[in-house]
């Protein structure tokens, strides 16, 4: 089966350097990888990728997670089996491609339609493949053939949900999704949420305005959409906490439960694309590298 591994990156040249060399290590090698690069030119120009071999595509502007996985799962269907998605902030032992793929022969022969299979994090609760309903770009490997029925992502949806407004139109063309336990990637970098203690609760929040707009709004929209009834009302009820808890919370960007109802309203409304007053910071962020030797 040909495989290509699509990777979206955003001013993160350390992660992605080591994600690259991961993919060099792995027991079974994607036959091509494809990497979206969204970062400002300046900060795209002044870090190479060192990796030979690597297909890189510079967007012209930062058209984020939709905009940058429509870009790279249009040009992996050319010849393509199988199709790897990755964030550029994952790390990935040595196997875990393999397991991956394995995992899906497995299934398949088992279970018949299957569209995607995911990778799994450290601690997941079960050892033997379990279904899911939605499944993330990060580490997911999606059949070609599911790819070219579901269409592309949606490059409205910028930032968030896209991936699960993805998974959801494929569902509906009869695809299933599966956890393959035998296949760990972990996640290199977590600082996109906080996580305090506000009136006696714990709470998981983002620090930046931008994040609850296009979350809030693009899971609005896509349950809406695809009629998930239960998953729209817990958007809406986790929506209406977070913009009483914020003003209760110091730490972060002002503004965030202004940007929640702006969500919320424009969610409804079908009022996506970029916006010019949430939208992330082009300066890149600091990053925490993690030593490859442990991952041969």
């Amino acid at each position: 089966m040909k495989i290509t591994a699509v990777i979206v990156t955003f001013n993160n040249p350390g992660m992605l350097r080591d994600l690259l060399e991961d993919l060099q290590r792995q027991s079974l090698r994607p036959r091509r990888v494809i990497v979206v690069d969204n970062s400002p030119r300046r900060a795209a120009d002044a870090a190479p990728l060192p990796v030979p071999g690597i297909e890189t595509v510079r967007m012209a502007a930062n058209e984020g997670s939709a905009g940058g996985f429509h870009e790279g799962l249009r040009r992996s269907l050319d010849g393509a089996d199988a199709i790897l998605t990755l964030d550029d902030d994952v790390r990935m032992p040595g196997g875990a491609l393999e397991n991956l793929f394995r995992g899906l022969e497995r299934i398949e022969k088992r279970e018949g339609r299957v569209g995607a299979v995911r990778a799994v994090g450290p601690n997941h609760p079960d050892a033997d493949p379990t279904p899911i309903a939605c499944f993330a770009w990060r580490g997911t490997l999606m059949k070609a053939e599911a790819v070219r029925q579901a269409g592309l992502p949606r490059r409205d949806y910028f930032l968030y949900a896209d991936d699960a407004e993805y998974a959801l139109r494929m569902a509906a063309c009869g695809w299933r999704f599966f956890w393959v336990p035998g296949s760990l990637i972990v996640e290199a970098r977590k600082d996109d949420k906080q996580r305090l203690r506000v009136l006696g609760r714990d709470v998981t929040c983002y620090a930046e305005a931008y994040r609850f707009y296009y979350a809030v709004r693009n899971s609005i929209h896509a349950f809406r959409i695809h009629g998930r009834r239960d998953e729209l009302r817990k958007t809406l009820a986790y929506a209406a906490k977070m913009a009483l808890l914020l003003p209760f919370i110091r730490t972060g960007e002002s503004g965030r439960a202004k940007a929640i109802l702006q969500g919320v309203h424009d969610g409804f409304r079908s009022r996506l694309g970029k916006r010019a007053e949430y939208h992330p910071a082009e300066t890149p962020a600091e990053t925490v590298l993690r030593p490859t030797e442990a991952w041969r």
